[in-house]
């Protein structure tokens, strides 16, 4: 019966995040794609992902997409697992029944695994799993060594240490937060215990948790080196830290999202579990990595983020939400044997029902991860991949303002081979690294853009059509270009095109149909899934309104009327559109509306 609960509660999280992995191209995991399949650096972080994935990237199964996500879900599978070892490691000091402790080991690993944030991470490439698993694997060795009747000087123990400094280092090169959290957990957990390793150890540990970092590290440092890249602009990304670009949303507070994964009676049974541990003896030693890694996602700056980028704080979030699990099941434990030995009336059935409430906690969980964290239908990113890049002309430029766009297209053209001979210029690239000397001899007629943009921090008119001439010019809208600039512009597809002359009123007029339209293939993908595609809507809605803002600008506001609505039907309550709306509406009344009408401070809101 044992054995069956571990294996229930190892392969059931896994399954399900197997089930909801994507094979479908994400935007989240574009910038992993990029690192692990491209083998750019990135800054730091992501090395064992990296090793990760491009050994799955051998197997014949499924995409490289789906592959990647198949070394997240390996590391839920082995992170549930590591949770129920750490539960039954604590629990066993209880005095319950050997079996009640491993149903309650098995419920604390399901509840971790099915959680929303687990299965959102282990869905995807490149997430927050590994780390996680590389932490609780620390986090377990450094509880055998500092177990009471484990000998400190003996050859084994000297061995686990220095197996935990390796993956302190490992740590820190797949995740620089976790790897904080691993070492202060470690510490912590040893200065408790009164077991910190050997003198003649501390050399040696440090030793080797600098060499497994720097073995990870070091081809992340290489990678800048290699002559052409996979891309022309593959030095410029491999020399700079990109984790602060494209920033338009903030993380949510520690407390607001324990509340929403965990709920409010897991908390408080938590909350008891790590009080009622932290007072006795035998368990204070092993309750304080928890406590670590509930502190460490409390206090750590918050910091914002996108749901079309990683979140690198998400396995803090991961880890305390794994130390709630345990500690939850630590406080029923508490709750079963006070209620044993309390002597009042129904306390039997009074145990029984707490552990069947514990039980459904786990199942609540599942039902509501199941909405949030499937991927497995979600092909919206590859319908706006193929609007966006598929249709642009031969040998087309592409200005992109926003980096999330940036690593949309390079991961559709890394992974996917998609329209090498589309040239990319990513104007928030363009100040850091060697992008310059990397993009001219794509194009050298790029060389004005780049001058104007390093010189005024915007590119010009000259510039701009000096391109336009060469190559078929698609951009993103400016909120700073002048009257001039914008009359340069005209819809095409999921893009702006830029003309190299300046063009009439007629030619500015958008087509029958806007390929985002949401009667199109892109809005068909949205509607797809059981679970809405948040961040393809949240590009889908951004593009609406640029275009709606740069016909606008061109005296053709009243055309705009079906992209206001799709942004409507998108977003319902979005004030873009009741602003716009206001502004339209009082132009034609002064019969203005063939004049240029500024939207595009609108677009801030």
């Amino acid at each position: 019966m044992a054995a069956v609960l571990v294996w229930l509660a190892v392969a059931l999280p896994a399954a399900l995040a197997l089930w909801r992995a994507t094979s479908g191209v994400q935007w989240r995991s574009d910038l992993p794609a990029i690192r692990d399949h491209g083998l750019a650096a990135l800054g730091t972080g992501g090395a064992l992902s990296t090793v990760l994935t491009q050994a799955l990237g051998l197997l014949p199964l499924g995409n490289l997409t789906f592959r990647a996500a198949l070394g997240s879900v390996l590391a839920l599978a082995l992170s549930c697992y590591l949770v129920l070892r750490i539960t039954r490691r604590i629990l066993e000091l209880t005095a319950c029944h050997r079996l009640v402790v491993t149903l309650l080991a098995a419920v604390a690993a399901a509840t971790a695994g099915l959680c929303t944030t687990w299965q959102s991470e282990a869905t995807v490439g490149g997430g927050a799993m590994p780390a996680v698993a590389v932490v609780l694997l620390g986090v377990d060795l450094v509880m055998e060594i500092t177990r009471r009747d484990a000998a400190t000087l003996a050859p084994r123990s000297t061995r686990r240490w220095l197996l935990v400094g390796a993956l302190i280092g490992v740590a820190f090169a797949e995740n620089l937060p976790a790897g904080l959290a691993l070492l202060v957990a470690v510490v912590a957990t040893a200065a408790t215990a009164g077991k910190p390793p050997p003198g003649r150890a501390v050399a040696p540990l440090l030793l080797v948790l600098v060499t497994a970092f720097a073995l990870l590290i070091a081809p992340e440092l290489l990678r800048p080196l290699a002559p052409r890249g996979w891309d022309d602009v593959a030095r410029a990304v491999s020399t700079v830290n990109l984790t602060s670009l494209g920033v338009t949303a903030t993380r949510q507070a520690a407390l607001v999202a324990w509340l929403h994964e965990a709920g409010l009676a897991a908390l408080v049974l938590a909350g008891l579990g790590l009080g009622v541990g932290l007072f006795r003896d035998d368990r204070r030693a092993w309750m304080s990595p928890l406590v670590v890694l509930v502190l460490v996602d409390l206090v750590y700056p918050l910091s914002a983020t996108t749901q079309l980028a990683v979140d690198p704080l998400a396995p803090l979030r991961s880890l305390a939400l794994a130390a709630f699990a345990v500690a939850a099941a630590h406080g029923v434990a508490e709750a079963l044997v006070f209620l044993r030995h309390a002597q009042l009336p129904l306390a039997r059935a009074a145990a029984v029902l707490l552990v069947v409430f514990h039980m459904t906690a786990a199942a609540v969980t599942c039902e509501e991860s199941a909405f949030v964290a499937d991927r497995s239908d979600h092909f919206a990113a590859e319908e706006w991949t193929d609007a966006a890049l598929g249709r642009l002309p031969v040998h087309a430029a592409v200005l992109v303002h926003s980096p999330e766009l940036t690593w949309r297209l390079w991961s559709a053209q890394v992974i996917g081979g998609a329209r090498p001979d589309v040239l990319v210029i990513p104007v928030p690239l363009l100040r850091r690294g060697l992008a310059t000397s990397n993009l001219l001899p794509a194009e050298p007629s790029v060389a004005q853009v780049l001058r104007d943009i390093a010189l005024t921090g915007q590119a010009s008119e000259f510039g701009l059509s000096l391109l336009a001439d060469a190559r078929p010019l698609h951009v993103e809208l400016d909120e700073r270009w002048d009257e001039r600039l914008v009359k340069h512009l005209s819809v095409e597809g999921a893009w702006l095109r830029f003309a190299p002359q300046m063009l009439g009123h007629s030619d500015h007029k958008l087509g029958v149909t806007h390929t985002l339209a949401l009667d199109g293939r892109v809005a068909r993908g949205l509607r797809q899934g059981a679970a809405p595609d948040e961040s393809t809507t949240a590009v889908v809605i951004k593009t609406l309104k640029e275009h709606v803002a740069a016909l606008s600008l061109v005296g053709l506001g009243d055309t705009t009327e079906t992209l206001l609505g799709g942004v409507e039907q998108l977003s319902p309550k979005d004030p873009f559109v009741t602003g716009a709306r206001l502004r339209l509406a009082h132009a034609s009344r002064t019969k203005r509306s063939h004049r240029a009408i500024e939207l595009r401070d609108l677009l801030r809101f």
